[in-house]
């Protein structure tokens, strides 16, 4: 506890020395060493200092990543685009607090009913995906990893509380940005990527990634390409915090890697396939890889679940759906 203390302190004069000194450094390659350094330290004590297995810890070891991609962002790509320390620490808040201005018919077409239904069978379903995990063995079977799927797109339902809460005190001025947008209904994979999968995450390695690597690169193929390399990176590190699995490096990368040229490609794509068509081959493709990615966390067995309850699970006025007696194999 007290090294965790000291570590967001750390955090904390990272981020300011950055700001007041190290961007006003002009070499680039001294200002990315003193911004990198110190972040990888940190970012290496963070995980150091969380137990395996738990979910907490990939959070905060991913809050350190996104964290130190802002400040690569901010101090050695375009030191010049935060002239002031409110809008400087707005970017790192925003990472916790992801507000956003509600669009002007968003009343009309999405009302604060919406979001408290949707979080209400978000929880039912998550619930009941945890609790028929808890009694399977692990396995990579295709059916295992719609379950696992679903678990985590219902993860939501407390952004979606909080987000018609918000919306409900600033009369629907406001809102949180969304963690999801129907990734079901993806036709294409930058579609999946870009607009509908783990937006937080996105806009972050949009604004600080993708947007900046562009404008000190000429070619458009390499700034998507080094996105998810540092996400398969991201990834990776995530799986050897929770699970001590090294053997999850090389598949992991694989996975982002290949996304991110399968993105490339349909970009330059001359033609357009049938909207059924694109949809299908879109789910087939994240069904057939999301083995090399999720694999680990799917073959773990009841372990890794049973110490990672989802809030709120052991309240017992949510209505409980029934377990199935059988484990898809």
């Amino acid at each position: 506890m007290l090294l965790s203390i000291f570590v967001f302190i750390g955090w904390i004069i990272q981020i300011l020395i950055c700001f007041y000194f190290v961007r006003f450094i002009s070499n680039i390659i001294i200002r990315c060493i003193l911004t990198l350094v110190p972040c990888i330290i940190l970012t290496y004590v963070v995980a150091y200092d969380h137990p395996p297995l738990q979910m907490t810890s990939m959070l905060f070891v991913t809050y350190c990543w996104l964290a130190s991609i802002r400040l690569i962002h901010l101090i050695v790509l375009t030191p010049d685009q935060c002239p002031t320390l409110s809008d400087y620490i707005l970017k790192f808040l925003w990472m916790f607090f992801p507000i956003v201005r509600c669009p002007p018919d968003q009343h009309q077409k999405w009302p604060i009913l919406y979001d408290l239904v949707c979080a209400g069978i978000k929880i039912i379903v998550n619930h009941w995906i945890y609790k028929w995990l808890l009694i399977c063995e692990g396995s990579d079977s295709c059916f295992r990893r719609i379950m696992f799927y679903i678990l985590i797109l219902t993860y939501s339902f407390l952004l979606d509380i909080q987000c018609a809460i918000l919306r409900t005190i600033t009369h629907d001025k406001y809102m949180l940005k969304p963690m999801n947008n129907f990734p079901i209904m993806s036709r294409s994979l930058h579609e999946f990527w870009g607009r509908r999968y783990n937006q937080l995450v996105g806009t972050i390695f949009r604004e600080s990634l993708f947007q900046p690597i562009r404008q000190h690169l000429s070619s458009t193929k390499i700034a998507p390409l080094l996105v998810f390399f540092t996400s398969g990176l991201l990834h990776t590190h995530l799986a050897i915090v929770a699970l001590k699995d090294y053997q999850t490096i090389i598949p992991a990368l694989v996975f982002f890697v290949l996304h991110g040229m399968a993105c490339t490609i349909e970009a330059h794509v001359p033609f357009q396939l049938p909207v059924l068509l694109s949809w299908l081959l879109t789910q087939l493709f994240l069904l057939v890889t999301a083995s090399l990615q999720i694999g680990p966390f799917i073959r773990i067995g009841p372990k890794f679940y049973s110490l990672n309850p989802p809030p709120l699970f052991e309240q017992q006025w949510i209505p409980k759906l029934p377990v199935p007696n059988f484990c898809p194999k």
